[in-house]
């Protein structure tokens, strides 16, 4: 199958790589995408042969800057927001919930739920030059894919709760001394992935499939669903805020 802002690749080795494909809008989440990301995690929970699936976004500026404003701009109301946030929900659960390890390689910087996409990966190796932040507190919203919910079990919950309240971007340093970060790479490190992954790609199926099974009993990755959502409906009801408005409103203008 092919696909428009996304690419799928599946390599001999053992893995397959998802690349977010929109580079001329920092690889932001349209409806399209959104569609496309849930159909390829289906393709990609089919292969037998995979022992681990790695996300990663075009071009060296951005992993991921969160949806596409066209698509989440501020008029909507808090239940057209709702419609439209859920499916991207439904995606990172997905992603939190496929069967062998994800490995976010974020070859560039990550904003708001660029940040959530990558936190719903089991590990983010990233590259040092770049950054990374849960920004949606400075637009009068919350994360609204369920993200924030799992950046709670993903690192210490205090930490977890600064980053979203405060809303920072943090560095490739910050990020791996909160233990968000599980890599720091170089640039260059991005042309071989295998030697990125050799650590997963020289163990079998099996294996990885036990080793996230251990995992996602960990996490209670069945109960995460309903709290994801919960997520979801919060950031909804709060699309219809003045503060939210206002906040698109000048970035939409500093863009103009």
């Amino acid at each position: 199958m092919s696909y428009e802002t996304i690419t799928y690749e599946k390599f001999p080795s053992g893995f397959a790589k998802i690349t977010l494909n929109r580079p001329d809008k920092m690889n932001a989440v349209s409806k399209q995408m959104t569609a496309e990301l849930s159909e390829v995690l289906k393709q990609a929970r089919e292969e037998e042969s995979l022992k681990c699936l790695v996300v990663t976004g075009e071009g060296g500026r951005a992993f991921c800057t969160g949806g596409d404003l066209k698509d989440l701009h501020g008029d909507l109301n808090a239940s057209e927001a709702f419609q439209v946030l859920y499916p991207m929900k439904e995606v990172l659960y997905q992603l939190a919930s496929f069967p062998v390890p994800t490995v976010a390689v974020l070859n560039g910087q990550a904003r708001g739920g660029g940040c959530e996409i990558a936190t719903a990966c089991d590990f983010r190796f990233v590259v040092r030059n770049a950054s990374f932040g849960f920004v949606q507190g400075k637009l009068g919203i919350t994360p609204g894919w369920g993200g924030g919910a799992l950046l709670y079990e993903k690192i210490r919950p205090e930490f977890a709760f600064q980053w979203l309240v405060e809303a920072e971007m943090y560095s490739s340093k910050r990020v791996a001394e909160i233990g968000w970060a599980h890599r720091l790479i170089e640039s260059e490190e991005l042309e071989s992935l295998e030697q990125l992954l050799s650590g997963f790609l020289d163990k079998s199926i099996e294996q990885m499939k036990v080793w996230k099974r251990q995992y996602d009993k960990k996490l209670s990755m069945l109960a995460m669903s309903p709290v994801m959502d919960e997520e979801v409906r919060a950031c909804a009801q709060l699309w219809e805020s003045e503060e939210h408005k206002q906040a698109v409103n000048r970035f939409m203008n500093r863009r103009s």
